[in-house]
């Protein structure tokens, strides 16, 4: 998947958890409404997401990480995962 259907579609999941009809990929999480209870579920969110389980300490990740950010974080370690599993 690339870079602008996988953040169209974190955009799209994380404007549905917020109850919200979008969100804009570039706006800080926290000024999208995520407190620290809300982080868990946008993690859950990426996991799925991405089809990969991420640990969340290796995550870069604060208030005032954007979706984009998030998207390319995720991006990365999928790949990496994927990368490490072809290798075995």
């Amino acid at each position: 998947m690339d870079q602008k259907n996988t953040l169209a579609l974190l955009a799209g999941h994380v404007a549905k958890a917020l109850n919200q009809d979008a969100v804009v990929a570039d706006a800080a999480i926290a000024e999208l409404g995520f407190d620290s209870m809300r982080v868990v579920e946008l993690i859950l969110i990426c996991d799925e997401l991405y089809e990969t389980s991420i640990d969340p300490e290796s995550i870069n990740l604060d208030q005032f990480t954007t979706l984009r950010a998030l998207d390319e974080q995720f991006r990365a370690m999928a790949a990496k995962g994927r990368a490490l599993a072809e290798a075995k």
